[in-house]
């Protein structure tokens, strides 16, 4: 079974193109994981172990020069073989799982892409507006998978043919040990101060922690006072041996891999609650990451209580972490996958 995949974020792309071509499927990503041996990213490390498809890859190359020669760069850095599938990949393909801007990849080619099987998979970026776009193809054929039961609160919900959640594979994410006595946060920020703040809920973050010992972390981090980006095994060093993690979401999304990945790893987590997600009015019914923590208040104080807690007397044991990989493991989700995709095939 041939699957290609459609992502605008390299760690998704990652975990995605391993999980499926580790249970037998033959897998092209146009993105980062076009080569799978040389990414186009460092956000995570290679796949040389992955089938590459250079003829596939050529293709795209030369659909995007051709367009651009065309019409110009790609708008929104979105490139021109995402916009339309050049002929070589569509006809490759069996399957085409879309993670992201589903609007633009989706919708402008459906009439020639519903020829096969196409699959929406959701990531805690659909709103209202999405899922009224989607309901139409759904009717016509597209299928939903779902990676959050929250998504269900979105007016005009789509409807669902599966949920399957993200996952994280244990043997990656593992070993807390705590001996930094600091309040961890890894997350995406602005190149612009403040500009973010609203969506990463951040005056929550600052008003919980003030005082505290922190270390932030993640792309732009510094516009907030860290670290900026860092590796992969810095990120894992991290999540491995700072003493708590502050959860604050990313509005509008239900949960995120980075939370996830601090569970997996075993790092005490603490959530902000569910109505500071008042970005769009069904927020708070969206959000499901206090859920999954376990550990949560709407009140930065009473946070910053829970914190302070950590900081002094960390936890001992695995219950947070055999949670996580109970319900977000790798070989429970793979499972998930192989049962809805089908046995994987020569295509035809």
């Amino acid at each position: 079974m041939n699957i290609v995949l459609l992502l605008a974020h390299s760690i998704e792309e990652y975990d995605q193109v391993k999980l499926l071509s580790s249970l037998g499927y033959d897998v092209f990503s146009l993105g980062a994981y076009s080569d799978p041996a040389h990414p186009g990213d460092d956000a995570r490390p290679p796949l040389p172990d992955v089938p590459d498809h250079p003829e596939l890859r050529e293709a795209c190359d030369e659909y995007r020069r051709l367009m651009a020669d065309l019409y110009g760069p790609a708008k929104d850095k979105v490139d021109w073989a995402k916009y339309v599938l050049p002929d070589a990949v569509f006809d490759w393909a069996d399957v085409i799982i879309c993670h992201h801007l589903e609007h633009t990849w989706l919708l402008p080619d459906w009439p020639r892409l519903r020829e096969k099987r196409v699959i929406w998979r959701t990531v805690g970026q659909s709103v209202e507006h999405n899922e009224r776009l989607m309901a139409p193809l759904r009717r016509q054929g597209l299928q939903i998978v779902r990676y959050s039961p929250k998504e269900r609160n979105i007016p005009g919900y789509a409807g669902e043919d599966a949920l399957i959640r993200f996952y994280k594979d244990p043997a990656e994410w593992y070993g807390w040990t705590g001996e930094n006595a600091v309040v961890l946060n890894i997350s995406q920020h602005s190149d612009k101060p403040h500009e973010r703040d609203r969506w990463l809920n951040w005056p929550f973050f600052l008003e919980a922690t003030a005082g505290l010992p922190t270390l932030i972390a993640g792309n732009n981090s510094e516009t907030s006072g860290g670290i900026g980006r860092v590796g992969y095994d810095d990120m894992r060093a991290l999540l491995r041996t700072s003493r708590c993690y502050l959860y604050t979401g990313t509005q509008p999304a239900s949960y995120t891999l980075g939370l996830i990945e601090a569970m997996m790893t075993g790092i005490p987590v603490v959530s902000i609650g569910p109505e500071h997600m008042q970005i769009f009015p069904y927020g708070p019914k969206l959000f499901e990451g206090h859920e999954l923590a376990g550990d949560w208040d709407d009140n930065p104080a009473v946070v910053r209580q829970h914190l302070e807690i950590l900081l002094r007397t960390p936890l001992v044991g695995d219950e947070g972490r055999d949670w996580a990989i109970e319900n977000f493991g790798r070989d429970k989700i793979a499972a998930q996958w192989r049962a809805f995709l089908g046995a994987p095939r020569t295509s035809s």
